[in-house]
Parts: structure tokens; sequence; C-alpha cells
């Protein structure tokens, strides 16, 4: 076991997320909100039929033979929870959810009156209990203190934004770097009032406890620095460029986090995860509660860096219905920035028929550097304007006399024109441009 970080006790492979939480709705959640109604609220819009159907298997997976208990559970708060807003839950926070109904599937108790301390049983059907403790061994660990886990779930349900994944080692190299005399900052320094309830902080064991709170105002102090005196700084350190850009990187992403309002807390992720595990969170990077502009942005980042999926970006714009759509809509248009991240949102817009996400599709295509993708994307959307939209938008760039660099934007529309060919409907809507260009037409067939 590595050295003592904060109030946690970090294990080599272990790696670590950086949060920013509403900490009283956290509170609120453990100890006012009965369990069955937080479980109920992470069910998905209606709207999404597919990701409702994939919730409702991983709960049936969970319970077993507790399902049917659970669900009259969950039905007595399906209006409540109708009303308020949905709580994107990770499948790890789904299965401490379900391991808490089942324990008391006829009450009404919250999370708080539902865990047991240390040494204390839990009444829950043994079978539902092995595959929750699936996703958090401490479920199943008689000697653990189940409120950490409890209360750590609510944590997630609160979160606002997330910094990470990172591995134990790079934060050990980040850690030494910060602490070094040209920046003089402990990213763990004294540990602020706790995360967890004060009545029952003191009687949960280190090694029982995942998350911890930071003192963020160091942090805070350190990105609003002018970035030429932070540069030079860095350079002052003596690091290597590699350790530097790494310091550089991880103050960037440090002060995307920071400009959200709220308690700042470090959490603890095992070494190896079961595959789906924290999709919503653990590998989402920069997903907050309020899909912004910087939100789509920090997503765009973390697929280029491969520190997210497409996947996992998709998950989450369902749940984050038409705010995600906006975000990704907007942002994919920035192609100079981020190529690769552009054509996975064009492929996620691509599920929508909304007019404002067709004409955005249609104006990636135009500005694409490789309308290929581009055009898979539009092949996929089953909007029906989407021929219209589409035929007036190529119409407009066709080139006209006097324009300059006529031949570009001939072979730019031609060759828009030509990907098209795999998707006839669409591409029969636009073919006839190609007369206009006074070009030998491309055949149908």
């Amino acid at each position: 076991m590595s050295r003592r970080w904060g109030r946690l006790e970090p294990r080599l492979g272990d790696r670590l997320e950086l949060r920013i939480v509403d900490e009283s709705l956290a509170r609120a959640l453990y100890q006012g909100i009965p369990a069955a109604r937080l479980l109920a609220c992470t069910r998905p819009a209606a709207d999404g039929a597919e990701v409702v159907a994939a919730w409702e298997s991983q709960l049936r997976a969970l319970l077993g033979p507790c399902y049917e208990r659970v669900r009259r559970a969950l039905a007595r708060h399906a209006r409540v929870a109708l009303d308020e807003r949905t709580l994107p839950a990770s499948e790890v926070t789904m299965a401490v959810l379900a391991w808490a109904v089942a324990c008391a599937p006829e009450t009404d108790a919250s999370l708080a009156e539902i865990a047991p301390a240390a040494g204390e049983p839990s009444m829950c059907d043994p079978t539902v209990l092995a595959e929750c403790a699936a996703y958090d061994e401490r479920l199943a660990d008689l000697h653990a203190d189940r409120r950490a886990p409890a209360f750590e779930a609510c944590v997630r349900l609160a979160t606002r934004a997330v910094l990470g994944p990172l591995s134990w080692d790079r934060v050990l190299e980040i850690t030494e770097q910060l602490e070094r005399v040209a920046l003089g900052v402990r990213l763990v320094g004294e540990t602020p009032a706790t995360i967890f309830p004060r009545r029952v902080d003191d009687e949960i064991a280190a090694g029982d406890r995942r998350m911890t709170a930071l003192d963020r105002g160091p942090l805070d102090a350190l990105v609003a620095n002018d970035p030429r005196k932070l540069a030079a700084a860095l350079g002052r350190t003596g690091a290597s460029a590699g350790e530097g850009a790494q310091l550089a990187t991880f103050l960037a992403d440090l002060g995307r986090l920071l400009v959200h309002e709220g308690t700042m807390v470090a959490t603890l992720l095992a070494p190896t995860p079961p595959d789906s595990e924290d999709a919503h969170d653990a590998d989402r990077s920069w997903i907050s509660a309020e899909w912004t502009p910087s939100t789509a942005a920090l997503l765009a980042d973390a697929l280029e860096r491969g520190t997210t999926t497409v996947s996992r970006v998709r998950a989450a714009a369902e749940r984050g219905g038409e705010a995600a759509l906006d975000a990704l809509g907007a942002e994919m248009l920035d192609v100079a920035g981020h190529a690769a991240a552009s054509a996975a949102f064009a492929e996620i817009l691509s599920r929508s028929s909304r007019p404002r996400d067709v004409l955005r599709l249609v104006t990636y295509f135009a500005i694409a550097p490789d309308p290929v993708p581009a055009a898979r994307a539009l092949g996929a959307c089953a909007a029906a304007e989407l021929p219209r939209v589409l035929g007036a938008w190529l119409d407009a760039m066709l080139p006209r006399e006097g324009d300059d660099a006529l031949d570009s934007s001939a072979a730019r529309v031609t060759a828009c024109i030509a990907s098209l060919k795999p998707y006839p409907q669409l591409y029969r809507a636009v073919h006839p441009l190609l007369s206009r260009l006074d070009l030998v037409p491309i055949s149908t067939h």
C-alpha cells in the first residue's frame, strides 16, 4: 500500500477522479430521500426507448428474485420521480441503490436508515447481494462500513463536473511537481470539513472510504494566475519537456473543472472496474450535470485524447436530452479544432430529427475536411426535410460567375455530391446540381 493521501489509502494501480459536488444536495439525498425514489429518479427519460430498456434490463439482472418487490416499491415513487429531474447514474451507483432498496423494499427508508455500519449484517437476499457486490465489493463485506458506498453514491448523483480518471502514478507525479518551490501548491493539503455526514465520519475507517474533500482554495488561486506566469513557473521547475507538458495539460483541465461552484472531492477508482462501470462518469472526463458549450468542448478534447469513447458520450447525450444535442451540435462545427470529435458528434446528432440538428448536420457536411464521414452521418439521419435542406445548401455553394476560386468551389461541390452516392435518397435529391457545373453526371447505378 502506498502512502496515506488525505483521508484515503490508495493502492498500486488505483485511479483517481477530481469532482465538483453539490455537497448539500448529496447529504439531502442520503438522509432525506427514500432510496426507492432515488432509484426511480435514475430511470432515463421515456423518449429514449433503447436507454430505458437497457436501464430496466440492468435492474432486472441486479435484483433477480427481488425484482418484482423492488418494482412495486419504485411504482410508489414513480409519479414524484417523473416530476423531478432525472438523476443520471452509473452502473455502480445503480447497483448501490438497487442493493439498498432490496434491503427494505416494503419501506420508504433513506440510504442513511438502510446502510449498516461495519460488523452489522446487510438485510438483503444473498443472490442480489452477490450481483450488486460485483460493482462494489464493500456491499458484501461484513467488516466494511456500508454507509461509505451508500453516501458516495449520493456524491456521484450530486456531481457537477469531473476530471479524470487519472492513473495513480500520474497523480503522484503531478502532486510532486505542484509542491516544488516554484509553484508552491499542494494538491492535498489540510483536509477541510469532511464530505461524509459528521455524525458517522469518525466511524468510517480510512480503508472503507473512497472519497475525501479537498481544499480548493489554493488550486483556485493557482489557475487564476496569468498563463504566462504559470509558464514561467513551470520553466523554473527544471522539469523535462514531457513533464512540463503533462503538468500544463493538467492545469488546463483543472481550470475547466474549477469554473464550477461546489466542494472539490477526490475519488478513488478500482484498477480494473467492470467494462460498463461508470458509463456516466468514470471515463466521461468532463460531463457536467448541466450541458453547456464548455461541456461539449471538454468532451471533444477527451475524445481527441482518447480518454473517453463515442459510446460513453452517446449514452450521456441520450440522458442529457435537447440540451446535450444543442451543446454537441454547436461544438461539432469546430472541425478545425477537433476533426475526429466533430465526426463523432455528427454521428450522435444523426439520430435526431429536430430542424436545428438537421441544419447543423448539413452545415457540418459542407465544411468538413473530408465529406465522406460527414455523408455517413447524413445517411443515418431519418429527418424528412433533410434532402430538401441539403439540396438548398449545396445549391448555395455552387460557384457563380465572377467568384474567386471558381475551380475549387466546383471541386468541393462535386466531392460532396459524390460522397452521397451510397445514400440513394440524398444522392437523387442533389445529383441534378451536377449539370449546373457542366460536368458529366455521375451515374446513380
